[in-house]
């Protein structure tokens, strides 16, 4: 109740509106310290640990991040509701919007619902992300997709989505535990203007047309007692349209490129065997960004290839202990070979363990520990391997409201 008044004060511009629907504020603090040492190994000078870091900063969001929401329901009849979701992302470290320019980055829906299912339409999050009301993809691992990009968390194994503007999304009633999704995004709408902020030209993006990207994906959710399994396809369809010259003083003139489409296909899930919960996950990918640890200099370009997660949570002195492992394995995309550019293979490894306190239903304490590697072997004559990681530890406080 004593949010639900709080909401309306907030909403105090749309008092009258606000009472004939339920309103509720929520959201998320989380702040931690996170230590980081990276070994970029990068080519020809690793000797001299030139490129190795050290950080000990504090960080917001490592378990779940920041967030402040106002969410609604209306009541029409016959069984059937409209709502709303409008949720921000900030950083409590400093006060900062996560999202420059972004009130409501994190979603920003309206939705009908019913004995027919769900319609969402707005800025959504994609069912294989962890970010929003539709992400899914977090049950395939102990760790979610939080603790940072060097945690056993599907984020940093799996090629994920994020949240899309101009996005309709349709959940259908769960029949025997099963629930079906379908999303497709418009993409975004754009004048070519200039960014002084960048030095740069922003490109025309017309929404729903070949000059910007847009998003589908299709999934399923079983949900049943101890068990949950998930899976889901989705795709990228990038912009045929580039601006060709690279000048930063003369607007761009725009030509048609032959870009390959992203695919991935997710299969996981956990099982609650109560004295642990277990938890597994792979994925097939091909033309998504390749994830690197370190130096950009050795960025490989788009790849294709699998991965796959094994986790597992248990109660353990009063808290909850995670353990979890994850490896990829890729290979250059055919659009880099395809253009002339050499073929390289890159893996990737990753352990960690954590452990959370409930100091109450509402804060807890974390405190996690992770170890990743990667490998690069680029076929170019001459070309070395390198192997960079990254070592973390984090200890922070989370609360809900």
């Amino acid at each position: 109740m004593k949010k639900t008044v709080a909401a309306v004060a907030v909403l105090g511009a749309f008092a009258g509106s606000a009472l004939a629907a339920d309103v509720t504020l929520y959201g998320v603090v989380d702040a931690g310290l996170v230590y980081t040492h990276l070994d970029q190994d990068v080519q020809g000078v690793d000797a001299t640990d030139k490129f190795d870091t050290d950080k000990f900063e504090m960080k917001s969001g490592n378990q779940a991040g920041s967030r402040w929401g106002l969410k609604g329901v209306e009541d029409l009849g016959n069984g059937v509701q409209v709502g709303f979701i409008l949720e921000s992302g900030f950083n409590v470290d400093d006060g900062s919007f996560r999202t420059a320019d972004t009130l409501f980055d994190r979603e920003a829906s309206l939705f009908v619902q019913g004995s027919f299912g769900k319609v969402a339409f707005g800025k959504l999050g994609s069912i294989v992300q962890g970010a929003s009301s539709w992400g899914k993809v977090g049950s395939v691992s102990a760790f979610g997709t939080s603790f940072g990009n060097y945690a056993a968390q599907a984020g940093a194994i799996f090629a994920t989505s994020t949240v899309y503007d101009n996005m309709i999304a349709y959940s259908t009633p769960s029949f025997g535990g099963v629930t079906v999704y379908a999303q497709y995004s418009m993409g975004k709408s754009q004048s070519q203007s200039w960014d002084a902020d960048n030095k740069k030209w922003k490109p025309t993006m017309v929404e729903n047309e070949s000059s910007t990207d847009r998003y589908y994906a299709i999934g399923a959710e079983y949900a049943n007692g101890p068990a949950k399994l998930f899976f889901a396809v989705d795709s990228t369809n990038y912009a045929s349209w580039t601006p060709v010259n690279a000048s930063t003083t003369a607007e761009p003139d725009y030509s048609a490129k032959d870009t390959d489409d992203s695919l991935t296909v997710t299969l996981g899930g956990n099982y609650d065997f109560n004295v642990a919960k277990l938890y597994a996950g792979v994925q097939y990918f091909d033309e998504v960004a390749g994830k690197w640890i370190g130096a950009s200099a050795n960025k490989p370009g788009k790849v294709k290839g699998w991965a796959a997660t094994v986790s597992a949570s248990a109660p353990v002195a009063g808290g909850n202990a995670m353990f979890g492992v994850g490896y990829t394995d890729a290979s250059a995309a055919d659009s880099v070979t395809d253009n002339g550019k050499p073929d390289f293979d890159l893996s990737r490894w990753v352990v960690s363990a954590g452990y959370t306190y409930n100091l109450s239903k509402r804060t807890n304490l974390y405190g996690v520990a992770s170890y990743m590697q990667d490998k690069l072997e680029p076929s170019a004559a001459g070309a070395e391997d390198v192997k960079p990681t990254a070592t973390t530890v984090m200890v922070g406080l989370r609360h809900r409201f």
